[in-house]
């Protein structure tokens, strides 16, 4: 039997709700319970260890979720600011198929609460007192299997393309019908069309497709300039402007929803954040391109994968083609998703699939391209 304990505010800020969570967590624990005490925290340190925890949860199962040598097993979904990457973190405890009751101790409503319900609706809500008299209510309930939460079951897997451009982009001649027909006969699922500074060419593409029927998913996204380096925003409503603070640009995106992807972070031959700058927006990203289809040097692409290991981020791939030919040379096999939370879940199963091009022949092609298509052809 193994119980989480989730409380409703950061587990290393000093007060009644944080301290009644352990309260109630070491209790069960003292009863021959395992039980995992899940919440956030204000410490860097914390958010990454948390982090690393849901990434063996992805790669080893239950395993990860066992008891430690020093009482119940802390898990940090995140920060005070929920992103895209807590909620998935969030749904993947609960879904682990070894927890058999969700516990929330207290009675405020926060967006970790809002989420733990949605994943868990049979969840236990108890107060902040009477630790354990409410550890033994709860070991009782655990025993009645229609309070176990569903299990995390993966759909289908696809295959995606999580970086591309197109005509609406300055620098890509691609046009939208082109893009869409060659994606179908590569067996793509899905698209991230991120053109550069506009979802224009996002749009366009979702009206392409669903006026022809095709069954292909497209995600408007747009690969934004900041003043140091380019960030992704997925399912992005409308444009953000360029040329903002790489911070900026990032809550610009998180307040359309979006989901905050890091495009090639460790290329030198562009514009990119500094490794401070990222380190210090981790918690705020919710996956990073450890993979990139058009660059010039691989060691880049292994810079990034470091990090994203080093920092417990969830990874991506794309091709970031400008030219027919550099469609899907990176990408994912994921299950299906099809929106900004079923994105972070599904990215915890996912496998970089790769078809290596030459480079410089994309570039060539790209060049001519540009010079010989008219922008927004079709």
């Amino acid at each position: 039997m193994r119980i989480a304990v989730f409380a409703t505010t950061p587990l290393d800020r000093p007060g009644s709700e944080s301290a009644a969570a352990l309260a109630v967590a070491e209790a069960i624990g003292d009863k021959g319970v395992e039980v995992v005490l899940v919440g956030t925290a204000r410490s860097a340190a914390q958010q990454v260890e948390g982090r690393l925890t849901i990434r063996s949860l992805e790669q080893n199962g239950a395993t990860a979720l066992a008891h430690t040598e020093h009482g119940p097993r802390t898990i940090i979904v995140g920060g005070p600011s929920m992103t895209w990457a807590t909620d998935a973190a969030i749904r993947r405890v609960v879904g682990a198929g070894a927890i058999d009751l969700v516990v929330i101790v207290g009675d405020a409503t926060t967006p970790i609460t809002r989420v733990v319900e949605d994943a868990a609706p049979s969840a236990e809500r108890i107060g902040l007192t009477g630790a354990k008299r409410a550890a033994i209510a709860m070991i009782k309930l655990a025993g009645d299997p229609t309070r176990a939460p569903s299990r995390h079951a993966p759909a289908e897997p696809i295959l995606g393309d999580f970086h591309l451009h197109t005509c609406f982009s300055p620098d890509c001649g691609i046009g939208i019908d082109e893009l869409v027909e060659r994606a179908l006969a590569l067996g793509l699922s899905s698209l991230c069309v991120t053109d550069h500074d506009s979802v224009a060419g996002g749009y366009a593409a979702k009206a392409h497709v669903e006026t022809h029927g095709h069954p292909l998913h497209i995600a408007v996204s747009s690969e934004v300039k900041t003043q140091t380096g380019e960030v992704i925003g997925m399912y992005l409503k409308e444009d953000i402007p360029p040329g903002l603070p790489f911070a900026d640009t990032v809550e610009a995106m998180r307040a359309q929803g979006a989901f905050i992807y890091v495009p090639h972070p460790f290329d030198g031959m562009h514009a990119i954040p500094p490794e401070p700058l990222l380190e210090r927006m981790a918690p705020m990203i919710d996956a990073l391109e450890v993979v990139n289809g058009r660059l010039a040097r691989e060691r880049f692409n292994h810079n990034a994968l470091a990090f994203a290991t080093r920092f417990g981020l969830p990874a991506g791939a794309g091709s970031d083609a400008h030219v027919l030919d550099g469609l899907f040379t990176a990408g994912l096999e994921l299950p299906a998703f099809h929106d900004p939370a079923s994105l972070a879940l599904a990215l915890g199963d996912a496998r970089v699939v790769r078809h290596p091009k030459n480079i410089l022949a994309l570039q060539g092609r790209k060049w001519f391209r540009k010079r010989r298509k008219p922008l927004h052809a079709e």
